[in-house]
């Protein structure tokens, strides 16, 4: 399976927005991260993680911190072609949840590990189910 079949469109901030804008749009999304855009380029991403360090954690009023100041860069990104065990290789080594996909050196999408945990969930037992009997539905 290919990480283009999986991962999530773009969703994005301007670098200007505050940390409470940006927990809006996740919570609206229902997704835990959000890509950060500058003058029409995606150049980071925040996710709940850097929220809850960066944020909550030191006893930081969002409303008065930007995007841009939490955001991790440069990206991590993943070719749409590659298969998700190579997008799962690729965030153990860099110790990530979430990559940034490409087309041709564009932004297309976002992946994250509970998207391939899913997904290999799925063609397990999808797999399994071939060797049950033909009595079980």
């Amino acid at each position: 399976m290919k990480v283009k079949e999986v991962m999530h469109g773009i969703i994005r901030v301007p670098s200007s927005a505050t940390v409470v804008d940006a927990a809006v749009v996740m919570d609206a999304k229902d997704i835990a991260w959000v890509l950060v855009e500058e003058n029409g380029v995606i150049v980071g991403i925040v996710t709940e993680k850097d929220l809850l360090r960066k944020i909550v954690a030191k006893g930081i009023d969002p409303s008065k911190v930007r995007v841009k100041d939490i955001e991790s860069s440069p990206l991590i990104t993943i070719d749409e072609n590659s298969s998700l065990s190579e997008a799962s290789e690729k965030m153990a080594r860099h110790k990530i949840r979430r990559l940034v996909v490409t087309s041709d050196s564009r932004f297309v999408g976002v992946i994250t590990a509970k998207d391939i945990s899913n997904n290999v969930n799925y063609l397990l037992t999808k797999g399994a189910m071939a060797y049950l009997p033909s009595y079980y539905p």
